[in-house]
């Protein structure tokens, strides 16, 4: 067909069925004080299907001394995470960058938090966002 789309007959009238568009949730904050051990969390309620999530910030050390900090994203109570491990230099910044993907069976909750040890400066946690896309389908493999 000049000029258009030619769609070609699968089994006498039906034609191919297109994807439904993802859907997308996404969640933000553009600063956050992480005083104690455990930074403020978030906890979202995702409802069923196959997501992949990723969630980004940049650290900012408010301290004169490095430190240790780690951040874990977990959907489903632990059954898929990824976390972010490393040393926020003395008044430094660090971009941190999580992904997972799962397949929630049934309404499930996504959590995301960060750690550090008690007594160290304060970290302002910067441009926290948060983004979970409903896909149609999940292939999740080693490689």
């Amino acid at each position: 067909m000049p000029g258009g789309v030619a769609w070609h007959s699968l089994a006498g009238n039906v034609t191919s069925a297109e994807a439904v568009p993802p859907e997308v949730i996404s969640r933000w904050n553009n600063q956050l004080i992480h005083s104690g051990s455990l930074s403020p969390g978030f906890n979202m309620f995702l409802a069923s299907g196959a997501y992949t999530i990723t969630a980004k910030l940049t650290a900012h050390n408010t301290g004169a001394a490095a430190i240790d900090y780690t951040c874990l994203i977990s959907a489903a109570g632990g059954a898929d995470t990824d976390n972010a491990e490393g040393t926020l230099p003395a008044n430094g910044k660090q971009d941190v960058f999580l992904n997972v993907v799962h397949n929630f069976t049934s309404t499930g909750q996504l959590s995301f938090a960060c750690t550090k040890p008690g007594g160290t400066a304060q970290v302002r946690m910067l441009q926290v966002k948060i983004t979970a896309i409903k896909v149609n389908s999940l292939d999740n493999q080693p490689f």
